[in-house]
């Protein structure tokens, strides 16, 4: 018995120390419960019910407190599977005999409900109800005979988890291990490792690119440059004649200079229609579609948004997160601009899906996709700073619901340019 004591103590010291060493690490991803573990620890109230086999001999002392500690990993975010082992603390009996209670068991985690499924964009803080369903085993430890020695039990509680942050969690558990034993827990969680959740933030620091080329410079009017002076034909003077030669004659009238015309400002109509470019976005105003495209962000030949629209090519299977086959020739074309041709551009992913189940699923199912797509980018180089990807489940449709064409439409995926 002072073995397993000693082993608890150690547990528990580990277990702590874990968080409290990694808590400070930066994350890129605010993480959901799907794919990721889990350990925890915590302090028990136990009420405790041994059965001796001497008549008479009853339990003195029932209360009794202990610790428990936890590793678990979340499958999705609805269910998890837990390994848990317990130090369940003593009953003292009128014989002054005391009944020392430990277990282990492995659980299923299923919560029932989660606060953060009802918002669109989910952040860190929320809460869930869950139930914990367990087979496990118990070691009773008395100097005293007891009548229920049974090792294997079947377990079942429940309780409430609320998430503090996006790694850390604190659980209220009550928990019903057999007949004689019944605890109840304050605990801590910490999670690690996992995928991408939605929404992800991007830094406020991070400036547009700045790719769009420089306007075509805009051609200057004719003018008649003035002959230098040098250049200037050199006229010789007029002999002067002999004062007894010289006849009389009036005096000239000096003839004025003529003024040169002024040259007229050019103005815009003067500028040749197929090199205006209002928005300065490198395409001539006579093809440009979109003509207030915001300055520095990537454009399409027509002048429109390059990040301006449906992902057409990226196809879901009807009410999951897989990909249909084909769905990776847009997404390795979207990486390649976002690597290789714009490494400066952020942008925000969309999720939609149509009307069908009510709006808690319609979220989930947005949310399992954006991490699909986000996972997808990200795993292939593009930086998780510059994606901002938000859910909307069917709360934006743009097509009738009503028909299957229009349901189908309704579930698309769009990227959008993001501009601070």
């Amino acid at each position: 018995m002072k073995t397993f004591r000693n082993l608890s103590t150690s547990l528990f010291a580990a277990a702590l120390a874990v968080p409290v060493l990694t808590v400070s690490a930066s994350n890129a991803f605010a993480r959901g419960l799907d794919d990721q573990w889990y350990i925890g620890i915590a302090g028990s109230g136990v009420w405790l019910q041994p059965d001796p086999e001497e008549p008479g001999n009853n339990v003195d002392e029932a209360i009794s407190s202990g610790g428990t500690v936890m590793l678990g990993k979340d499958l999705d975010e609805r269910s998890s599977l837990q390994l848990q082992g317990f130090a369940l603390g003593e009953a003292i009996l009128d014989d002054g005999n005391a009944a020392t209670y430990s277990a282990v068991d492995g659980s299923v985690v299923y919560r029932f409900y989660d606060s953060r499924d009802r918002n669109l964009t989910p952040g860190g803080f929320g809460a869930s109800i869950y139930g914990r369903f367990a087979l496990g085993y118990m070691q009773r430890e008395s100097d005293t005979e007891l009548e229920r020695d049974s090792g294997v039990y079947f377990g079942v509680g429940g309780g409430v988890e609320t998430y503090v942050t996006d790694n850390i969690a604190v659980r209220v558990e009550g928990f019903y291990h057999d007949i004689d034993a019944v605890s109840g827990s304050l605990g801590l969680v910490y999670r690690f490792g996992g995928s991408l959740r939605a929404p992800v933030r991007i830094p406020s620091t991070v400036s547009a690119p700045s790719t769009a080329p420089s306007p075509a410079p805009l051609p200057q009017p004719n003018r008649q440059p003035s002959a230098p002076s040098s250049q200037l034909p050199s006229v010789a003077p007029a002999p002067v004649p002999s004062p007894s030669a010289r006849p009389v004659v009036p005096a000239p009238v000096p003839v004025p200079a003529p003024v040169p015309a002024p040259v007229p400002a050019p103005t815009i109509s003067s500028v040749p229609q197929q090199l205006m470019d209002a928005d300065r976005d490198g395409v001539p105003d006579t093809g440009d579609l979109c003509l207030s495209s915001t300055p520095g962000f990537p454009v399409r030949p027509d002048g429109c948004p390059l990040f301006d629209g449906v992902l057409s090519g990226i196809q879901f299977n009807p009410g999951q997160d897989s990909l249909v086959p084909g769905s990776d020739t847009q997404l390795n074309y979207l990486v390649d601009l976002l690597v290789n041709q714009y490494p400066q551009a952020s942008i925000e992913l969309h999720a939609h899906t149509d009307n069908t189940g009510d709006a808690r699923s319609q979220a989930i199912l947005t949310r399992a996709r954006l991490k699909t797509v986000g996972t997808y980018l990200v795993q292939r180089g593009v930086s998780a700073n510059r994606l901002i990807l938000r859910s909307f489940g069917g709360s934006r449709p743009l097509y009738d619901n009503r028909t299957a064409q229009g349901r189908a439409s309704n579930n698309r995926f769009e990227v959008l340019e993001h501009v601070r």
